[in-house]
């Protein structure tokens, strides 16, 4: 296992844990010095990794996508050849494949904030935050340098808005994962179905 994938797994430990102490006891139910005992990692490692307990509950990571960011700004990562917003969804895809998804793990978010509903304002925060840094990333990519041209931030935003359609079916209560498309597969789908509908005037919908 080389240096990243150890970081990447203890991080995923360290969320893993601090999410279900708080829907065992709550967001006060432990402290970060409890959270560091169980997963066996000093104070200043955590400060590491995250900047608080909720960074660390909500799976804000410190720095996490940074150096990717930076390398999409510069050209790379995914093909040179792609419109800024398939470039944005290879972007996201590129990103899972370092990262995993898992199901299990967003019913646990979803208990999560049934248990502290107050952590929705920084979660959305946050997410603000993510949609400003790809959106300058973006505008650095296709050198869209006057600072008043929205269209960085149009892209983000809609990529955002194909994430979203595709999160909520894969991770609806009935979803198969073994029948159903991967999670790629189904941004890639859903990338492909909002580009015929703001380009054609087909009323049918078709591809």
């Amino acid at each position: 296992m080389s240096t990243a994938e150890r970081t990447r797994a203890l991080r995923r430990r360290m969320v893993a844990e601090a999410r279900r102490a708080v829907v065992d006891g709550g967001l006060q139910g432990f402290t970060i010095e409890k959270l560091c005992e169980r997963v066996g990692v000093s104070r200043r490692t955590f400060f590491n990794h995250f900047a608080s307990k909720e960074d660390v509950v909500l799976g804000i990571e410190l720095n996490a996508d940074t150096d990717m960011l930076a390398a999409f700004a510069a050209g790379a990562v995914v093909p040179a050849g792609l419109a800024p917003l398939p470039s944005v969804i290879a972007l996201v895809i590129e990103q899972l494949h370092v990262a995993g998804i898992d199901r299990a793990d967003e019913a646990l978010v979803r208990r999560v904030f049934e248990r502290e509903p107050a952590l929705t304002a920084r979660f959305l925060s946050a997410t603000d935050a993510q949609i400003a840094k790809v959106a300058d990333a973006v505008r650095q990519r296709f050198a869209w340098t006057d600072p008043t041209d929205p269209r960085a931030r149009l892209v983000s935003e809609a990529a955002v808005g194909v994430l979203r359609v595709s999160a909520g079916v894969y991770f609806a209560d009935d979803f198969d994962e073994t029948s159903g498309p991967r999670f790629d597969e189904l941004l890639d789908t859903n990338l492909r179905l909002m580009t015929a509908a703001i380009t054609t005037p087909d009323q049918e919908g078709t591809l």
